[in-house]
Formats: structure tokens, sequence, C-alpha cells
């Protein structure tokens, strides 16, 4: 029995030896060794990303002056024209009798001044009746005016060179006064993009800050943009605010309503945290998360990040953190919050 006991007792102790060497083990898989770099804090220039719509630097709406029955339409969607081709009348049995109607009265009125004209010399009217006649011609002459500028413009003709861009009625419809019965772009005037910015964008851009445009039909291309003007009040259906952008289209076929992706990129740099990219984990557009060294140096904590741009092998950020924290870089892919951690050279 006491042989037994010394064995069993030998092997219980090599039992709890072995035990305790796979606990150091354990404690040592625990602890992950990282490297870590300091946040820095840098002045960057962070691109303002949109969309918007690409249309003509000088879109018109053409329109009759005067209400009526459209009669004919000589032009469709996207046909060229030249400067003073009828593009659309109107039926002119209205106008035309509205004219005839003021001519005749125009035309009372010159013989009722030349009579009562007479009539004065010979005393046989007054001055004031005299006076009344000549202003009535003056009326007349008015009215004259306005139903030649009518008839002259019941039909619609072209500006200047151009594309008819969108029609917006057809034959027989009734057009009302001023209601736009094409949009039309002048050729040879250039391209704009019109974009909607949020106010925080806005206070960053400036007239003549350079920007970048892309459209689908062009994947491969990038149009250099300048931009023009700046909304100084928000659309009220978006709460966005409208930047208008210069386009060069480099030689390319573009078409009013192409839809644009845009890079603004603001003259005003702004300051800005900046960690390397390999420590940024779980990223998902915008956002990501990065481990920050706290606890002495041995505990890795996860803080949430807003990521605002890529500058090379660095990412510009902004979250719960400050610049001179330590970052964790190598070895960032194997932790969760709370790893501990140690941070080597």
């Amino acid at each position: 029995m006491t042989r037994l006991t010394i064995i069993m007792g030998v092997v219980f102790a090599v039992f709890i030896a072995g035990c305790g060497g796979n606990g150091e083990e354990a404690a040592e898989v625990r602890t992950i060794k990282v490297r870590a770099v300091e946040i820095t804090d840098e002045d960057v220039t962070i691109p303002v990303r949109t969309s918007g719509v690409l249309s003509s630097s000088s879109e018109q709406r053409l329109s009759f002056k005067t209400g009526g029955i459209i009669e004919s339409i000589q032009v469709d969607e996207g046909d060229v024209v030249k400067k003073g081709d009828v593009l659309a009348s109107l039926d002119l049995a209205e106008i035309t009798a509205m004219y005839i109607q003021a001519e005749s009265g125009w035309k009372k009125s010159q013989r009722d001044l030349k009579r009562m004209k007479n009539l004065y010399g010979d005393s046989v009217v007054t001055l004031e009746q005299y006076e009344n006649t000549r202003t009535s011609l003056d009326v007349a002459r008015s009215s004259l005016d306005i139903a030649e500028f009518n008839l002259k413009h019941s039909k619609i003709t072209a500006p200047s060179n151009g594309k008819v861009l969108k029609r917006f009625a057809e034959e027989s419809e009734m057009a009302g006064p001023g209601s736009p019965v094409f949009l039309f772009g002048v050729t040879g005037d250039g391209w704009d993009v019109r974009v909607g910015v949020i106010d925080r964008d806005l206070i960053r851009i400036r007239k003549g800050d350079s920007a970048s445009v892309r459209f689908d039909a062009w994947p491969h291309h990038s149009f250099p943009a300048v931009v023009s003007e700046i909304s100084g009040s928000a659309d009220p259906m978006t709460g966005t605010f409208e930047v208008d952008l210069d386009l060069d289209p480099k030689g390319r076929t573009l078409a009013s309503g192409f839809t644009a992706k845009v890079d603004i990129y603001p003259s005003d740099s702004v300051s800005s945290l900046v960690v390397p990219i390999e420590s940024v984990v779980d990223a998902d557009g915008e956002r990501g998360f990065i481990f920050i060294v706290s606890g002495s140096g041995t505990v890795a904590r996860r803080v949430p990040v807003q990521l605002d741009e890529l500058i090379g092998d660095r990412v510009a950020m902004r979250g719960a953190v400050e610049a001179g924290m330590m970052v964790v870089t190598d070895g960032a892919l194997y932790l969760i919050d709370g790893s501990r951690i140690e941070v080597v050279r």
C-alpha cells in the first residue's frame, strides 16, 4: 500500500505540473502582440461627393405670348434648328380678328380727329372735346400696337442656333399665355452640372473650386469642371443647396439630362484625424472601427469612426478619439474589444 501510495502521489504531482504548464501557455495565447502608431491631426482636402444633372449652359423655355390653339408644330425633340426657324404657330383666326378690329378703331380715330380739328377751327366744339378726340387716337394706336405684337408672337421661332431638348405640347392643344412649349438649348454655349449639397458641405465650397465629373455614358472618362454659382438658400423640397458647375466636354458627345457623379475639391483644407489604412477594420461604406491602445498599453478598445477620405495609404476620419492616442495597426484584425495586447516595435 505504501508503494502504491507513492506511485499515485508521483502521478498526481506530474498531472498537476502538466496542468500548470497549460495554464501559462493559455495565458500567453490571450495576450496578442501588435504594433501601434499615434493618431495624427493634419490639414487635408476632403472632396464633397454628390450627384446632379447635366444641362446646356443656355437653356430657354420657349412659349407663346398669348394663349390659343396650337395649329402646327414643326419640330420634334432632338431636332437641330437654325436661328429664325419657325418651331410652332397658333391658329390665327381670333388673333387676326383682334388685329383687324384694332386697326379699324385706329383708322376711325384718325377720321374723328380730322373732323374734330375742323370743327374746333370753326369754334363749333370746345378745346376739351378736341383734346379728348386726340387722346382717343392715342389709345387706338396703342391697341393696334398690342394687337400687332400679339400677331407677331403667335408663332415661336428659334432665338439662335440650337437644339430642341424637350417638347411640352402637341398640335390642337390649348396653350396658355407664357406656358412652355419647348425647352431649347443654345448650340456651342457649353454645359452646366447642377448638384445639391448639404449645409455642412456648402460652407466649404467657393466659386472657382475645381471638380471632377463622371457619367455612365462615359464610364472610363472624367470631365473637369469649375464651380460657377452657389445658391444662397435651400430648396424647400430637398433641403439642399444648389451649386452650378461649368463643365468642359473635352470634345465628347453629351446630352442634356445625363446623370452626373461629382467630386468637388474645396480650395480650403480642413483639420482631420489621420490613421494608417490597415488600422481600420469592419469598414462598411463611410463607417468603420479602430482599436485604441489603453490600460497602460495592455488593452485594446474598439472605437467606431466616420471615414472621410482615403489619402494614399492613410485614412482621414472622425470619432471619439484624439490626436496622440495610439491606434493598433498590425494585428488589428485579430482583436476584439477588451483584448489583452502587447505593443511591440
